[in-house]
Parts: C-alpha cells; structure tokens; sequence
C-alpha cells in the first residue's frame, strides 16, 4: 500500500501487510448492550494469512443502509457462506469498536460475525475506498492471504453486483495453459463488451446468455485446500479423476494430503468457477478444453 496515495486492490493481489483493525472479543459475561469489554488490536494481515475471509465494510454502525439492507444479508446467508469453508466472516466501520460491539449485541451476534473498527478509516483510505469522513462499503474475500474477490461500492445505495470470479491456475510453459489463458481472456473481453451494448440495444435470448461477465484470476501458485476440494466437488474424485488433478492422487482425502506434501503435484492448467453450480454461456466458445496432464478434458461451464 502506498503511504501517500490511495492503492486500490484487485482480485489476485496480495492483502496488504500491516493492516490492523480493532474491535471488542466476544465474552459471556459481557452479553448485554450496556456492558463494555476492552477493545484489542488485531493484526488482519497476520490472521489472514492462515484463513479464508469474507470482510465487508460499512459507512457506519446503526446507519438506515447497512443496518435494514446490508447486514442483514450476512447474516441471513452466514450458514451458506460458511459452508465455502470460509473461517471468518468481518464486518469493519470508522466507528469505535464499543459502538461495533453494541451493533454486534443489538443483532444478537455473539462470534460468529467479528465487528471491527477501521481506526480512524486508515486501510479505507489507503485503498481509496471510503465515504468522505466514512468507511465506503465494499466486500473482498481473501483465501489465505491472497485476495480472490473486491468490489467496491461507489454509490450510496446496496446494489449487490457481483462478478463470479474465474481462477485460472495456470503454467506459463505449458502450451495448453496458455491456449486456456487466450481463451478466458477473449471470452471476458467478449462479455464486457456485449453487456455494454446491452445498454443500448435489446438481444435474443441467446445472446443474453452470451453476455455473462465474469472477473479473471490467473495465478501460478497451487490452489488452497479448499480451492482443491471445490474443484474436486466438481470433477469428481472417484474412477481416477483425483489423479488428474493431483499427481497420484487416488481420492479427495489423498489428492488434500499429497497436495500438502508436494504443491509441484497439482497439474496445471484447471479452471475453478467461484460459484461450481454456475456456468458460462453454453456455447461452443465457451467450453473449455482443459489439459490436466494425463489427458484431454472437456468442462463444459462449471
């Protein structure tokens, strides 16, 4: 991050170092509104590094917006989102962090949600996502350290748009990656394009398909063990489907330990879609031919 200039973030990028939030841990003896625990420091670029995070910010604590609309979405959708092997989920404002953790009381979160404050808006500012004095209202998802989706909100109302977010894992000596690689960027390009002519023009049905925009992640390092079992989820572990993925690999449970053991088994190229349940366009331009080293695999979406 930039100490002079605002340095927003992306899909792919780092989380930041030395970014630190504040907030009230959760005890029973301090359950209701009215009592006060201590606010402590915490280190989200240290906690992060181990752990898959949803955090989203707020302009403000008890605000009209975030406390009928956008909140409230968290925590109605917390099982699902939880469910994607997502260890914390964090919520961050510029107020102080008893007023978070009065926020936290009055919708009857204890920990399953961490409020937190962004102390004196400092990581909202560094990354230019603010609300003048305020945070802004943004969400990102870092997967171990690694930012895998981050949007920011620029408007005052919630309008939650989404891209689901294509990962790429990719091996640049590999002709087959970069065929893959070609192909993912002309589709993204495509889409882009024909969503915004959209604006202006209607279609058929088929090319409203087309359309679907999506946020590409391509990256030479293995996939987390929760990416893996996402991917696995998908194409199946059993009938020698883990070994094509990783090297070896007889199941889900094999394909997870030999991963830990030697990254250098996990074959690229392989696609994984944020959402498995969602697909691209079905079109002959948008199905993908996925070399995973023993043979030749057609995924057709994902």
């Amino acid at each position: 991050m930039s100490a002079t200039s605002p340095d927003p973030v992306k899909a792919g990028d780092k989380f930041p170092d030395g970014v630190k939030f504040t907030y009230v841990p959760y005890t029973s003896d301090k359950e209701a509104i009215t009592s006060c625990g201590m606010p402590q420091q915490y280190d989200a670029s240290k906690e992060f590094a181990d752990k898959k995070v949803v955090l989203f910010a707020v302009p403000g604590a008890f605000t009209p917006g975030c406390s009928v609309r956008h909140l409230p979405g968290f925590i109605e959708h917390l099982s699902e989102i939880k469910a994607k092997g997502v260890d914390l989920v964090i919520v961050i404002a510029f107020n102080d962090a008893w007023v978070m953790s009065a926020w936290s009381k009055a919708n009857n979160i204890k920990d399953e949600i961490l409020f937190m404050t962004d102390a004196d808006t400092k990581f909202s500012k560094s990354i230019g996502w603010t609300k003048g004095d305020r945070t802004g209202r943004y969400a990102m998802i870092i997967d171990h350290g690694k930012i895998t989706y981050a949007e920011n909100e620029p408007g005052g109302e919630v309008t939650h748009k989404t891209l689901d977010v294509i990962t790429l894992f990719h091996k640049a000596s590999s002709p087959a990656s970069i065929r893959t690689h070609t192909l993912l960027k002309q589709l993204s390009a495509h889409a882009s394009e024909t969503a915004t002519e959209d604006q202006a023009a209607d279609h058929t049905a088929q090319n409203k398909l087309q359309r679907t925009e999506f946020e590409l992640n391509v990256t030479e390092d293995p996939p987390t063990s929760d990416q893996l079992r996402t991917i696995l989820e998908y194409v199946g572990s059993g009938g020698g489907r883990a070994g094509k993925i990783v090297e070896g690999a007889t199941d889900e449970a094999d394909a997870l330990k030999k991963l830990e053991e030697d990254p250098g088994r996990f074959k690229q190229p392989v696609v994984r879609h944020s959402r498995p349940q969602s697909s691209l366009p079905q079109t002959e331009e948008s199905m993908l031919t996925v070399h995973t080293g023993s043979g030749l695999e057609q995924w057709k979406g994902w």
